[in-house]
């Protein structure tokens, strides 16, 4: 089959989270013997450009369709590239043959979708829903924390509208939480599967960790990864506002991607007892150096504490192995490991510090071979499987 994904971001060199699930799913889909193209708009001007895709069209643009776009991005190229029809026209000549299957990753650009099914195939391709979170829920919370509340209700319904449009209109969904997949089921006419987030199974080079050992000092330290996403931020000062006495004098908190400028350019980090002294911002770094400090670090913490879906990080988190200290949001959909040796899961941050201090004092967590077997399930190549499948049977 020919098959045409579709994202406000491109995931040939994945670095945040969605990137990751994209690009895992493509080369699933291509795994399975299927052609694939990634076609979208880059939905961010940080972003830099790529093949197939058409650049940030900026904030002006979406003046005709929303009053206020800070933080509505991607839910404003959704109505552009489905309205205007020049840019309807941009993003439909890109797509190289028609496609049997076009897989919509979120529901952003769905309307585009189904008008380019309408108006420039022979209107026998199937749509695909890719649902990463409760979309409406989560955009109500980040707009919510930055703008207030009339916007966040605004924001909330706007999202809704084009989240069920993408749900009743998909021919087959995916989901990546059970939660999730519950909520969709409520609204859906067709079948819909959890393929959950995943890992790869990657080898540790000398020089990653050389670069890691850099970064940390050679001190023990706990690892938090995160992008620059609003959630990754509210969720470490929702744990860490109050100070940071759980880490002792020699350990350090090592923040790797994105999150860690946005967490060090708030105004509350330096007005929070410890975060100057105990964390290091190690920004964005190569996949051979992010190996190496997961590798290398003693534990790994997951603060989330809003959004739907699953965590990416927390599977890779589990397959790692190290001693973690998550959120009950964090673990959401990795619930049968949170018992599991070497994990700890509170929501109240005293208890979520008081763990971290545990997991510092205690000895490297060491998994059993039947222990890395029962984790397994986290590997990409099978949380993606029940997707590969259902799109084999439209």
């Amino acid at each position: 089959m020919k098959i045409v994904t579709l994202s406000t971001y491109s995931a040939d060199e994945p670095l945040h989270g969605g990137q990751h699930r994209l690009h895992n799913i493509a080369q699933s889909y291509q795994d399975a013997g299927n052609t694939v193209q990634m076609v979208g708009v880059l939905g961010s001007e940080l972003y830099p450009a790529a093949k197939g895709f058409l650049p940030y069209p900026g904030m002006p643009s979406f003046a005709p369709y929303i009053e206020n776009s800070a933080l509505m991005d991607d839910w404003a190229i959704g109505q552009l590239f489905e309205r205007d029809d020049q840019y309807f026209n941009q993003l439909a000549d890109l797509i190289e043959a028609e496609p049997d299957v076009i897989h919509v990753e979120q529901p952003w650009l769905f309307g585009f979708a189904k008008r380019y099914v309408s108006q420039r195939t022979n209107k026998s391709a199937k749509i695909v829903y890719g649902s990463q979170n409760i979309e409406h829920e989560l955009k109500y919370k980040i707009v919510k924390t930055y703008l207030g509340v009339e916007l966040a209700e605004d924001a909330r319904r706007r999202v809704l509208r084009c989240e069920l449009a993408a749900i009743a209109g998909s021919d087959a969904i995916c989901c990546v939480s059970e939660n999730d997949l519950d909520w969709t089921r409520k609204h859906a006419r067709v079948e819909s599967v959890l393929a959950a987030n995943g890992v790869k199974r990657r080898d540790v080079t000398e020089a990653g960790l050389r670069e890691a050992n850099k970064i940390s000092g050679n001190r023990k330290f706990a690892l938090y990864c995160g992008s620059a996403h609003p959630p990754n931020i509210t969720g470490f000062y929702d744990i860490f506002g109050k100070g940071l006495g759980c880490i002792a004098p020699n350990e350090r908190i090592v923040i790797a991607g994105g999150a860690g400028e946005s967490i060090k350019g708030d105004p509350r980090f330096p007005k929070t007892a410890g975060l100057g002294n105990a964390c290091v911002v190690a920004g964005m770094v190569s996949e051979d150096c992010l190996q190496g400090l997961i590798e290398t670090a003693h534990s790994i913490i997951l603060p989330i504490t809003q959004g739907g879906g699953t965590n990416l990080k927390t599977a890779e988190a589990l397959w790692a192995g190290k001693h973690i200290v998550a959120t009950p949001t964090a673990m959401r959909g990795f619930e049968q490991f949170s018992k599991s040796p070497g994990v700890s899961v509170f929501d109240e941050p005293p208890r979520f510090l008081r763990a971290l201090r545990e997991r510092m004092s205690a000895p490297a967590n060491v998994l059993t071979p039947d222990e890395k077997d029962q984790r397994e399930c986290v590997l990409w190549e099978n949380t993606l499987r029940p997707l590969v499948s259902l799109v084999s049977r439209l």
